[in-house]
């Protein structure tokens, strides 16, 4: 699912999903690169979960399975764990300001 995301945002194809032509030029500017950037950083966080479930999987161990807020906490450990919660955040907002958009203007 994570790498579903974060290859129909590199690919802009979130943009099939949006009345473009119905959108204002502001609108166009802000809904593209939030989608863009929040579709990435989403799958990157869903991928990052999918690894730790996986990896509770294979080894046998269910307090290896980690949801989002466990991944989120796992990255905050790390070296350089601030500046990483800290893109995942800009990212994951931009994200919502995108879904405001495609809730405006959503093809149906």
């Amino acid at each position: 699912m994570g790498i579903g995301m974060i290859i129909r945002g590199a690919k802009r194809k979130f943009e099939e999903k949006l009345k473009t032509g119905e959108m204002g030029a502001l609108a166009r500017k802000i809904a593209k690169p939030a989608g863009l950037v929040g579709y990435i950083v989403r799958g990157i966080v869903f991928g990052l979960a999918g690894v730790f479930v996986t990896k509770a999987a294979i080894e046998f161990d269910p307090k290896e399975a980690k949801g989002l807020d466990g991944t989120l906490k796992t990255l905050a450990g790390q070296a350089y764990g601030q500046w990483l919660l800290t893109v995942c955040a800009i990212g994951l907002a931009l994200f919502g300001v995108y879904s405001f958009f495609e809730a405006r203007y959503r093809k149906l």
